[in-house]
């Protein structure tokens, strides 16, 4: 009888734990399967309350109550290099949270292999952390450029690099840019910068004031037009057609870059297709 007391209350004890922890839900998500070594690898955390009271979201001890589990095949954990920027807080009933964070500023993780991740969030009333599903994703060395160029950075002293490249994701492939100090030979920022269809040719240009201007083409239909600054950031991004023929970038007398050929494309203000008639319907105009 008392075995069987026994066995109840760690049956009923084990029931509420596991009700109390999947009502706290956690979920996590990446934006790739695929990264390059030193890219910005952004992943979201989604926390709903389900628990049917308000909580309070804090760290045992005054720590962080929100982090993440990353590990390598092997079992061994990635180095972290800071905390996570989260305050506690309260979680209302029902309400859901969403959060981004880059990884790669708060874990090193530029080493080429397969890294297992979860989301942590700690629960205060059960004292443990709550966890999302594992996830897998991939880390790899950077493929050999496919341009470069040097560059003197105006107003500053020094050189930089940048380096085109592509890499592939499990479905798509991908036009990167790295930005390299030339004394250094530190990397100060690796992008992607949109998929690209890596067998047709990705063109470079760089104008007087040392931005980066590219075309390539995005989709078998659409090329994308983009132009970068000198410390990697995106400035402007256009679409075009090849209906009056393939764009081309063209270095002008003056320093500056334009775009010959093509027809701009403007996504937005694309016609929308007109669902397809079912037989039944009459034709416009005609009454019942």
């Amino acid at each position: 009888m008392r075995f069987l007391t026994v066995l109840l209350n760690l049956s009923a004890l084990l029931f509420l734990t596991s009700r109390a922890a999947a009502q706290l839900e956690v979920t996590l998500s990446l934006e790739r399967d695929n990264y390059v070594s030193l890219e910005a690898i952004e992943a979201t955390v989604t926390i709903k309350n389900s628990v049917g009271k308000d909580v309070v979201l804090g760290g045992p001890s005054g720590t962080t109550w929100l982090n993440f589990q990353i590990h390598d095949t092997s079992g061994a954990p990635a180095n972290p290099i800071r905390p996570l920027p989260v305050q506690a807080m309260v979680l209302r009933s029902g309400e859901t949270l969403q959060r981004k964070f880059q990884l790669d500023r708060h874990f090193y993780l530029s080493e080429s292999g397969t890294y297992i991740i979860r989301a942590a969030a700690y629960f205060p009333e059960l004292e443990k952390y709550n966890l999302s599903r594992p996830m897998r994703f991939n880390v790899q060395q950077p493929r050999p450029p496919r341009w470069q160029e040097v560059f003197a950075v105006p107003g500053e002293r020094g050189y930089r690099r940048f380096q085109v490249f592509t890499f592939n994701d499990t479905t798509k492939s991908y036009v990167c840019l790295s930005v390299v100090d030339e004394e250094t030979k530190m990397v100060m920022s690796r992008t992607a910068l949109g998929s690209v269809l890596v067998d047709k040719e990705v063109q470079p240009a760089l104008d007087s004031q040392k931005h980066l201007h590219l075309v390539y083409m995005g989709t078998p239909l659409l090329y994308v037009y983009q132009q970068i600054d000198p410390a990697g950031r995106i400035t402007d991004r256009k679409y075009y057609l090849a209906s009056k023929g393939v764009p081309k970038l063209v270095k002008n007398p003056d320093g500056s870059v334009s775009i010959v050929g093509g027809s701009l494309y403007d996504p937005l203000l694309a016609p929308q297709t007109k669902p397809f008639r079912k037989l039944s319907d009459r034709p416009p105009g005609l009454g019942d």
